[in-house]
């Protein structure tokens, strides 16, 4: 099922895409190609790894660039495909170029696409894996807290389930 996932990943990034301007396409295009190549530079050390997807990612370019020319060739100029514009069509190649340069990266290290998508949503991530109660820093804090919170609770209770009999005894 890895076609399906990708096609989902796909339409996910054209549908946030799509919220964009061209400018600003372009510009989270360029943020993405400098967040790969960062993580890149920081994680490959080896050299025949880095010739190796250097390679991946020069044909992943070309094939993109001669699949966009066939689809500009295949229509004529003042058609718009089911009615979609320019920016739409923009954001479709866009969105298909992103999700092949991952699968490209993804086929040489997964590491590299985990760490990437880390780059590129740090506090998605961060949401992901939840409340942070036992981290290092405040986390000790905050369990030690709740431990209180929940004793606190529990002794409240307690009294309050010690005043009841109490009355109930009086009554008798």
């Amino acid at each position: 099922m890895p076609e399906a996932s990708e096609t989902i990943d796909q339409l996910i990034e054209e549908s946030y895409l799509l919220g964009l301007s061209e400018e600003e396409i372009r510009a989270d295009l360029d943020r993405f190609v400098e967040v790969c190549g960062k993580v890149i530079r920081q994680h490959v050390h080896d050299r025949k790894q880095m010739q190796e997807l250097a390679q991946k990612l020069a044909r992943t370019r070309a094939l993109s660039l001669i699949e966009d020319q066939q689809d500009d060739d295949e229509l004529p100029i003042d058609v718009q495909v089911n009615d979609r514009s320019a920016r739409e069509q923009f954001a479709e190649k866009v969105a298909r170029n992103k999700c092949l340069i991952l699968k490209t990266i993804r086929d040489c290290n997964p590491k590299l696409e985990e760490l990437i998508e880390k780059e590129r949503y740090p506090t998605l991530i961060q949401e992901a894996d939840g409340p942070l109660l036992f981290s290092a820093g405040a986390g000790k804090g905050t369990a030690r807290d709740m431990f209180f919170k929940v004793f606190y609770v529990v002794t409240l209770m307690f009294v309050l389930l010690l005043v009841y009999l109490v009355l109930l005894q009086q009554n008798f």
